[in-house]
């Protein structure tokens, strides 16, 4: 076996171990973002019904504000009609109150209705509340098992990328970036065993006389259909 083989075979192996250590903290940050995205969704759903229920409220205000105006301006007509003295005077200010009457019902009518909707809201910010404290609680647990998870995984990463690190400082650097080059352009190994007379990658036909140089350990030859590092496997070439 060429001198360089078995270092590329142990470093693609720790490249496996960093490989399935990522994905599994990729697994548990992406459970924990499912978390961060219900909770979110359950608070942004609070806040909303926070900012409807304040513009109720800030109508009802408004609203009110109109009501006491034209119940102050009726009281002085009512008050003017004391002091009318004519039946022509008289019936202008009837027909003046009488509309003035009918807008005040209006306006009253109007209020009773923005009531009720600030009564609605207020019952949907309430349910809104409770929904997003009950999922707090919820996931509590949830949380705490989760991070605890965190913390392996990210132990676990740092662990095999150090390996990883430790494995490369055996390589000379062309033939290191010629296999970060392999491992990041393939979906599957980069050092692969002969198996019979091909390629155990995809399966081309390897030459006898470069099988036997490769088995020899006189040269690191590679796959010229997928480019994939070979090696003799324990059944020979």
């Amino acid at each position: 076996m060429h001198h360089d083989l078995q270092q590329l075979l142990i470093l693609q192996t720790r490249d496996t171990a960093l490989l399935a250590a990522n994905l599994k903290l990729t697994a548990v940050l992406d459970q924990i973002a499912e978390l961060d995205a219900d909770l979110a969704q359950a608070r942004q759903a609070a806040s909303d019904a926070g900012v409807s229920l304040a513009a109720a409220i800030k109508l009802r205000e408004e609203v009110e504000s109109k009501v006491e105006s034209l119940r102050v301006l009726q009281e002085r007509r009512r008050q003017r009609a004391e002091s009318v003295r004519t039946a022509r005077e008289l019936q202008a200010l009837s027909s003046e109150l009488d509309l003035a009457r009918a807008g005040l019902l209006r306006e009253e009518a109007e209020w009773f209705r923005v009531s009720e909707q600030v009564t609605g809201r207020e019952n949907a910010l309430k349910e809104h509340e409770e929904r997003r404290a009950a999922l707090e609680a919820e996931q509590t647990t949830g949380r705490v098992e989760l991070e605890r998870l965190r913390q392996e995984a990210e132990a676990a990463r740092d662990e095999a990328q150090a390996a990883r690190q430790a494995a490369t400082g055996e390589l000379s650097r062309p033939l290191l970036v010629r296999y970060d080059r392999l491992w990041g352009a393939r979906s599957a190994e980069v050092v692969v065993a002969i198996r019979g007379d091909a390629c155990g990658s995809c399966f081309t036909s390897i030459p006898m006389s470069r099988r036997n140089q490769i088995k020899a350990g006189t040269v690191l030859d590679s796959c010229e259909a997928c480019g994939a590092i070979l090696y003799c496997g324990d059944n020979g070439a």
